[in-house]
Order: structure tokens, then C-alpha cells, then sequence
């Protein structure tokens, strides 16, 4: 009986060892089960440097990912190059990311990309500029074209008619086309003559343009740059010319230096965006999908006039 009994306890420490161990390993498992489901997520946007709007895109959609929990690689390319970004998309589909965001340069340049991401069931979402993909399942950005009119009816309101020269973006990026076609919609409908210009989202070029216009059309009343940079370096060009008391000048973005340029009595107005909220609602739908919970396709977001009248509330 003294042996059964020393045989049942030495079969029961051996059970309790044997789990022990199972359970240590099983412990460890899940530890490295939960590092590998961490969420990794690339963002290649229009490059920080040469934009103070999408300087703070990339900090707001790094704040976002890390108050999600997910890693974050800013893999923006350096310069304003679209063969550069698309690169840059390819190389984190390479890498196995969860999801990428994009905020293209050239909205036109990822379909090769998509379509690989698509096979690798990678997320893929856009932000501030819309990309025609089946694969782009979600899209934040302001509403511009709503936006645009809200401008155009307040350039209407507060300008006589005559001759309006809009600097624009890149031909065919679908944010700057949305921006040039809600003021020149409103514009035109209410008897002004518009004269556009692309300006590829180079401030120089718009200065120059501006410059060229300027002098070939001295009856222009109004210039709007359809991005804050742009609107500034055609007010560059206003001021040279000595006009800076015939003509207004417009942007869209509400950059700090625009609302500055408000308050100085230099731009009349701006549109501001809320990139902000964009990054957020983008990285909080990109972690919706990847959990495989339900998302929303496309997040309009309202923009609204900045102007003398609240310049100094949203001055920095």
C-alpha cells in the first residue's frame, strides 16, 4: 500500500512538472504571439520638408498610431517626386506592413502598387488627396470642393467683379482640381472672368507665374493660390508690383505664416483644413479595418474661412 501510494505522488509531481513546463512555454508563446500581432503601419506623404501642412500631418499620424498602439514608419520620400513615393509605397508592401496610408503627390502613380498590396491583403487607405483604386478602401481629407465654393461665395461677397487669377497644383491631382473648380464654379457663375494656372504645387512657379500674369493682365482684381505657399508667393509678386492695394489675395490650407500675413493686413483670407483631424479619423479607421472591425469609405471634413474677423483665435 506504502508503495502505491509513493508511486501515485511520484506520478503526481511528474503531471505537475510536465505542466509547469507547458504552461511557461504557453506563457511565452503568447508573449511573442502579442509582439507579432502588433500592428505596423507605413505613411508615405508629400514630403514634411517642403510643407509645413504635411509637417504636421506626419506628427498628428504619429501621435494617432501611437495612441492606437501601432508602430509607425514615416517612409515619405524626400523630395516631391512621384516615381520616389511609389518606391517608397512598393518598398513597405515588401516589408509585410499591416496597412499603408498614402498622401500622394500624384494621386495617378500607385496602380501597379495597389494591386500588389491587394494580393498581400495589406490595408491600404489615402489621406487628403484621393486615390481612384478599387484597393483604396478609405479616404480623409477636407471636402475641398465644398470648401472652394465657401471661398469663392466669400470672394463674390467681398469683391467687386473683374478678372480673378487662380495659381493651382499639379493638372489632374484631385485636391487641386477640386479647389480650382469650386471657386472657379462660383466665380464664373456670378460674372467674373477667371484665368488659371497650373503651378505644380511650387511656390516659385507660382511667383513667377504671378509675376508674368500680373504684367500681362493689369486688370486682375483677385489672385487665389489654391495652397497656402502658393497664395503667399503670389502676394510676393502682388507686393513687388506695387499692388497691394488693387488686389486681393486668397489661400486654402490656414498655415501658420498665412494667418500671420491675415493679421499683418497682407492676405485676405485663407480656408482653413483640419489635419489634425484627418490623421486621426485615417489612422483610427487604418486599426478599425486591420482588427477587422467595420469602417467608414470616405471622411469629408469641413474646411472654414480664416479672415481678419478671427485671424488672432487661430493664430499659433
Amino acid at each position: 500500500m506504502k508503495k502505491m501510494y509513493k508511486r501515485a505522488a511520484l506520478i503526481l509531481i511528474v503531471l505537475l512538472c510536465i505542466a509547469g513546463l507547458a504552461f511557461a512555454s504557453s506563457g511565452k508563446g503568447s508573449k511573442e504571439a502579442a509582439e507579432e500581432e502588433e500592428i505596423v503601419i507605413a505613411y508615405s506623404g508629400f514630403p514634411g520638408g517642403l510643407s509645413p501642412f504635411w509637417a504636421q500631418m506626419a506628427q498628428y499620424i504619429k501621435e494617432e498610431a501611437d495612441a492606437q498602439g501601432a508602430k509607425l514608419l514615416d517612409m515619405s520620400p524626400t523630395q516631391a517626386d512621384a516615381a520616389m513615393q511609389k518606391d517608397s509605397v512598393d518598398n513597405a508592401i515588401n516589408r509585410g506592413v499591416d496597412g499603408i496610408i498614402i498622401g500622394s503627390i500624384d494621386n495617378r502613380a500607385f496602380g501597379e502598387s495597389l494591386d500588389n498590396a491587394s494580393e498581400k491583403g495589406i490595408v491600404c487607405m489615402a489621406v487628403d488627396t484621393a486615390i481612384d483604386h478599387p484597393h483604396i478602401s478609405a479616404l480623409a481629407q477636407t471636402d475641398n470642393l465644398a470648401s472652394a465654393r465657401l471661398l469663392g461665395q466669400y470672394i463674390v461677397d467681398h469683391t467687386p467683379k473683374g478678372k480673378v487669377l487662380i495659381l493651382g497644383g499639379t493638372l489632374g491631382h484631385q485636391t487641386g482640381d477640386a479647389r480650382r473648380d469650386g471657386v472657379k464654379q462660383v466665380l464664373e457663375a456670378n460674372g467674373y472672368e477667371v484665368i488659371f494656372r497650373a503651378c505644380d504645387w511650387l511656390p516659385e512657379k507660382a511667383y513667377e507665374t504671378a509675376i508674368n500674369e500680373l504684367g500681362a493682365h493689369p486688370d486682375i482684381i483677385v489672385v487665389f493660390g489654391a495652397w497656402d505657399p502658393g497664395a503667399t508667393a503670389g502676394l510676393a509678386a502682388v507686393k513687388e508690383k506695387g499692388l497691394l492695394d488693387q488686389i486681393m489675395v486668397y489661400g486654402f490650407d490656414g498655415l501658420p505664416a498665412a494667418i500671420k500675413s491675415i493679421q499683418n493686413g497682407e492676405l485676405t483670407a485663407t480656408v482653413s483644413q483640419d489635419n489634425k483631424q484627418m490623421a486621426q479619423v485615417i489612422v483610427r479607421n487604418m486599426v478599425a479595418q486591420i482588427n477587422g472591425q467595420e469602417t467608414v469609405k470616405k471622411l469629408l471634413i469641413d474646411g472654414f474661412i480664416i479672415d481678419s474677423s478671427n485671424a488672432d483665435e487661430y493664430a499659433e
